[in-house]
């Protein structure tokens, strides 16, 4: 049974959707009240996790783990913890992957970047991907509500993987990042700022204004929002709550590192510009000449030297 996740009653929608309908720019002149927000992606945190953990490998740097975790609502959360064998806590990355992608494809490669540095990186399925995915329905689609609750349900997930991290005693609980891309990192800037757990951030090739976005952007899944004919004012007023331009100022002072593509047409780089511009201090952005995948070596390079200053020197 799915539990409904945003009860926050008829006045609170009625002031959201005054504050949008009134704004005559984007977020410069919006502003949602902080509370409503937050309310979006409240949970109870003491609701039984349920987890299950079975090892699936080790090598001379880290250890994988299977990892199963009961939702808010009832239903299962697949997800992998990749481990440093080192005997003390270790830090630890929270990895959120991109539309289309899963747990195993995105955790495995940056573990292998990051465990010889001590540095565990865990990873669930969003929802509708990996083992949860469903063959005729897609998390971007023309049911504008059904795609924004799945954005949502990915948000709370992840913050019941922060859950279940906290209850090991080999985790470093006031060590997380966040690694987010594509649409995780869009979903990241959201999660980021409203969990205090998260301490630092790296969004990669994630942007904000969605409407704009979606109506703009080449991704074949886009398209279906340019089909059903939505304009950018109805897109606006349906994703509010999901939109990272309205999260991400709240993740401050806390460091934030964005990379983004100077030709991506996915994510373009005019939706980066107003991503960056929202957020707060300490803040920085680098651009790649090209699209939406980075360099591979230019990308593991940054992430090796945001790491080392925001993670393993974080006292």
């Amino acid at each position: 049974m799915n539990r409904p996740l945003r009860d926050i009653g008829i006045s609170g929608w009625c002031v959201a959707l005054l504050v949008l309908s009134v704004s005559a720019g984007w977020c410069q002149t919006t502003t949602i009240p902080w509370q409503l927000l937050q309310a979006t992606y409240e949970y109870d945190a003491d609701l039984p996790l349920q987890a299950q953990v079975t090892e699936t490998g080790t090598n001379s740097f880290f250890t994988s783990y299977s990892v199963t975790i009961e939702a808010v609502d009832g239903t299962t959360i697949p997800a992998m913890l990749h481990r440093p064998n080192l005997p003390d806590p270790v830090p630890c990355v929270l990895l959120l992957h991109g539309l289309g992608g899963d747990k195993a494809s995105y955790s495995l490669p940056l573990a292998l970047a990051l465990a010889p540095k001590g540095v565990a990186v865990m990873a669930i399925d969003a929802r509708l991907h990996g083992e949860r995915a469903e063959s005729d329905t897609q998390m971007l689609s023309a049911d504008l509500a059904a795609s924004r609750d799945a954005m949502i349900n990915t948000i709370i997930d992840n913050r019941r993987a922060l859950d279940y991290l906290d209850t090991r005693l080999d985790i470093a609980h006031e060590r997380y990042m966040l690694i987010g891309a594509s649409l995780g990192g869009i979903q990241g800037a959201v999660l980021a700022a409203v969990d205090d757990r998260i301490k630092s951030a790296v969004l990669i090739v994630a942007g904000g204004q969605l409407d704009a976005m979606f109506l703009s952007s080449k991704h074949p899944a886009t398209e279906t929002f340019r089909e059903a004919g939505y304009p950018a004012g109805a897109l606006r007023r349906a994703l509010w709550d999901v939109e990272p331009v309205n999260f991400i100022g709240h993740f401050a002072p806390k460091p934030l590192l964005m990379i983004n593509g100077a030709q991506d047409d996915t994510i373009p780089p005019e939706n980066a510009t107003v991503l960056h511009q929202a957020a707060g201090e300490p803040k920085q952005i680098v651009w790649y000449e090209g699209g939406h995948i980075p360099p591979i070596s230019q990308l593991i390079s940054l992430l090796g030297e945001f790491v080392q200053a925001n993670l393993l020197e974080l006292e």
